[in-house]
């Protein structure tokens, strides 16, 4: 019997799933034990420490394991006083590892701060996830340093990706702030909106910086009028120190004149391509860009006041795209863009400037983006028995169900992840974790009888997943899922299980490599067989799969 997270937490082996029914809970602790997956399932639990001395000083839960998943979890409350540092986090990471989806971090002195236990190792990626009103208290004046929404250290990589970040509260930080090697920002709502942020996106040490598809707008009430994307500001790092930026709406709603994109001497502006600057403010301290970036004309956006940046059909900013180019390998041509709130639809095509073809249907995104054929969204909002429909990495295909995480293939209407997730809708993940090639379970829960019994019972229930068990929290489950055999993308069952962790070989011809030493051609949308599982795909190169 388990009756908070915590106490899951520190009963749990490496490998385990936690289960947290829908509930508020108000304990906080360390994680420390690999590869924990914490999902919120029938709804989105409440981890509210409002008032709570936390039990490390940190953040609600402070993890210090890798591989470590947060799924579906609403963090709110996390605050501690000055002399503890002021600069408690919802999620205080330190590990080389951790994924963070379809979460709500708010109220907190740090929505999310995170560092690797390496310099220079791990990836940190964070998808469709909500962040507000981060930022609180005086740490900026009080000499123990700023807070922000979001703020990750010197990983080797940080995927950030339909996420919303916006109003940050009195501390007057950022909305994103990176020390990663390279930060892939694809596809984000980063709005300032009401709120009190600094800059939107501090990237002070420069790096590897892409930034595809998003929608940058500082507000009214910012604290700092320097910048709305900050380039390099603390010191360039020793590797790559290059920003392409391509397909992005950046708006300036502050009264100052700021630069929008700031970099550093030192850095360079690899590639500035299709993109919106609306509003006053030199677009770069690198110099002119390039014709096909619309600067100092009304684009005609729908409703700016309300942060709909969509194009209207007179806009200046319609059939003016050029080739996006690379950045690298990785291309810079925009496949998606984003939807209201933390989700996504595939843009099918790339001819306009901005984060948004014209076309996309402003009334319900989900029909179109920009063609005349409607397309499906790629949803990360939770359901019953976890997250509705599945979430897509960046460059992969879309689909209604079975998600992928950052670098996953497309789904085609299934639902679920892993055999043995709990629920009828699966899992969102991250990497191509589970369900990649839209596995679905043989049998659901079926006979499962799901009920509340309170935060003062749970029962532990053994069940197939990744070698571990599965934890619930907070609920009664009579029956759990048996791993059997999976369907793929045609539907077609192939006796296998869909397992991330199982070794499989690639089929020759589909361009994938299950050591990751190899992917796609990135300009090619791949068909993946029905023999093809989730294996190859979870371990391929995040994030530059299309």
């Amino acid at each position: 019997m388990y009756p908070t997270p915590c106490a899951a937490i520190a009963a749990a082996s490496a490998g385990d799933e936690i289960d947290i029914a829908a509930a508020t809970y108000n304990d906080s602790c360390n994680i420390s034990t690999a590869g924990l997956h914490l999902k919120g399932v029938g709804g989105r639990p409440v981890i509210d420490v409002t008032g709570q001395t936390l039990a490390n000083m940190k953040g609600i839960y402070a993890i210090e394991a890798d591989d470590v998943i947060i799924e579906n979890l609403e963090l709110t409350g996390a605050q501690i006083p000055a002399s503890e540092g002021e600069n408690a986090a919802g999620l205080r990471i330190q590990s080389n590892g951790v994924v963070v989806t379809n979460c709500y971090l708010h109220d907190n002195q740090n929505g999310i701060l995170s560092g690797p236990t390496t310099a220079g190792a791990g990836t940190q990626t964070i998808d469709h996830t909500e962040l507000a009103n981060n930022s609180l208290g005086n740490g900026c004046t009080d000499g123990n340093g700023c807070t922000h929404n979001v703020y990750v250290g010197d990983y080797a990589h940080l995927i950030f990706q339909f996420n919303w970040s916006h109003l940050a509260g009195t501390d007057g930080g950022h909305l994103l702030k990176s020390r990663a090697l390279e930060s892939d920002i694809l596809y984000n709502r980063l709005t300032g909106e009401t709120g009190d942020d600094s800059y939107e996106v501090d990237l002070p040490n420069g790096g590897l910086a892409i930034l595809i598809g998003n929608i940058v707008e500082k507000g009214p009430m910012s604290g700092n009028g320097g910048a709305v994307l900050q380039y390099g500001e603390e010191g360039l790092g020793t590797g790559t120190n290059t920003l392409y930026v391509a397909n992005n709406t950046f708006v300036n709603d502050y009264a100052g004149s700021p630069a929008f994109l700031d970099v550093a001497q030192g850095g360079m502006l690899g590639a500035a391509h299709d993109n919106v600057f609306s509003g006053i403010g030199t677009p770069s301290s690198t110099g002119a860009l390039s014709a096909d970036n619309l600067i100092g004309v009304d684009p005609l956006f729908v409703n700016p006041s309300m942060y709909d940046y969509h194009l209207t059909a007179s806009s200046p900013a319609i059939g003016k795209g050029v080739a996006e180019g690379s950045a690298g390998t990785f291309p810079l041509i925009p496949v998606f863009e984003y939807v209201d709130p933390v989700s996504a639809v595939a843009r099918l095509a790339a001819e306009d400037l901005g984060a948004f073809e014209y076309g996309t249907s402003t009334v319900d995104p989900s029909l179109d983006a920009g063609a005349e054929s409607p397309d499906g969204a790629v949803t990360g909002g939770s359901g019953s028995g976890g997250s509705s429909g599945g979430s897509s990495g960046a460059g992969s295909g879309s689909g209604s169900g079975g998600g992928s995480g950052s670098g996953g293939g497309s789904s085609s209407g299934s639902s679920s992840g892993g055999v043995g997730d709990a629920g009828s809708n699966g899992a969102t993940s991250s990497a191509g974790r589970g369900g990649g090639c839209g596995c679905t379970a043989a049998g659901q829960d079926g006979s499962a009888s799901i009920g509340l019994l309170g935060l003062g019972a749970a029962l532990l229930v053994l069940a197939g997943r990744r070698g571990g068990l599965r934890v619930l929290v907070g609920m009664s489950v009579m029956a759990t899922v048996v791993a059997g055999v999976v369907g793929c993308a045609d539907n077609t069952p192939v006796a296998q299980k869909c397992s991330p962790d199982s070794t499989v070989s690639c089929p020759q011809g589909s361009g994938y490599s299950c050591s990751g030493a190899a992917e796609p051609d990135p300009t090619t949308l791949q068909t993946y067989p029905a023999s093809l599982r989730a294996d190859c795909l979870s371990q391929a190169p995040a994030g530059r799969l299309t």
